[in-house]
């Protein structure tokens, strides 16, 4: 009698605790399909936004790469093509995103657009620190605007299991709990994009310090290089084995910051080994556009810069003929 009286008063408990937890599962579920539209699906300004919302319309240019990439978004160098040869651009280069996350955007264009050619933005200091390749896979600033789908899961869970992705990083992707609870900003050292698209900078000495130091945040040796030297070329291999053509470019350095940056032949080096192997057209630019007035801050191009670059340089790259 005292057993059954016993379960009996814990039947109710335990059906009570079952209840809460399905309604804390129903509530949370509800929350992060509603933060997945708004925020996750909201906007097409990530990578893996924008190419969400061109899934199925191929692409005949997409670029990857870091923030020196981004002015050419910002420029409307994508409208120029469209207008001058009806070729249409994808812009996919993110806040320093080095070759590991690079590769982890175009795995996914080549599901979604079907690109013709790839043009990539090679900086060395993105070689040159975890930060800026599995780091930036595990960045919840981008997780935050990382659409929910099954394709790019299991891009990460592959990344996990092969690339040291954290995986904290797939199961905060699949909860959605970075777009359900906003994570500090990532450290951008003071940058503004767009907002800052039209300015002229003036040169300072400290402000190139303080950028070198954190786009080195693990110095600049070779070793660290290595995982993001294997990930661009594996990235050329996937993209040319998918019929993709592989450009590569350097873009412009004003000459006082081209001259503080760190030394940086041996990754150099090697990236020019493994685009010669591949056949892949390098251009480097670096030195082109010395001019201060061209940069909206020590190493961006603004919108001047932008205009000379495409008319000087780049329109050339662009409409070649493929090889």
């Amino acid at each position: 009698m005292t057993t059954q009286s016993t379960e009996a008063r814990a039947g109710p408990g335990w059906r009570q605790a079952a209840l809460f937890a399905g309604l804390f599962l129903a509530l949370y579920a509800a929350l992060a399909a509603l933060a997945e539209v708004r925020v996750g699906r909201g906007a097409e300004e990530s990578a893996f936004q924008k190419l969400l919302a061109a899934r199925g319309a191929q692409a005949d240019w997409i670029v990857l790469g870091a923030s020196h990439a981004l002015p050419l978004a910002y420029g409307d160098v994508p409208g120029r093509l469209a207008e001058q040869t009806g070729a249409r651009m994808l812009v996919l280069a993110e806040l320093g995103a080095g070759p590991v996350y690079a590769r982890f955007v175009a795995r996914q264009a080549l599901r979604d657009v079907r690109p013709a050619r790839l043009l990539y933005v090679l900086d060395p200091f993105a070689f040159q620190a975890r930060e800026w390749n599995a780091g930036r896979v595990e960045d919840r600033t981008l997780l935050r605007t990382t659409p929910l789908r099954i394709s790019t899961a299991r891009l990460m869970a592959g990344m996990v299991a092969r690339e040291g992705v954290d995986p904290r990083a797939l199961a905060d992707y699949l909860a959605g709990f970075s777009k359900l609870n906003p994570p500090r900003r990532f450290a951008t050292d003071g940058w503004q994009g767009a907002a800052a698209f039209d300015r002229v900078a003036r040169p300072s000495r400290h402000a190139v310090q303080s950028r070198i130091d954190y786009l080195y945040p693990e110095g600049s040796g070779p070793a660290q290089a290595d995982p993001a030297l294997e990930a661009f070329a594996a990235l050329i291999d996937e993209a040319q084995a998918a019929g993709v053509e592989v450009v590569a470019v350097r873009l412009p350095l004003p000459e006082h910051f081209r001259d503080a940056l760190p030394a940086s032949t041996t990754v150099l080096d090697a990236a020019r080994r493994i685009m010669a192997a591949r056949e892949v057209p390098f251009h480097d630019l670096s030195a082109e556009l010395d001019d201060p007035a061209l940069y909206f801050d020590t190493d961006h191009l603004n919108r001047t810069g932008v205009e000379r670059l495409y008319v000087e340089h780049l329109r050339a790259i662009l409409t070649a003929a493929p090889q």
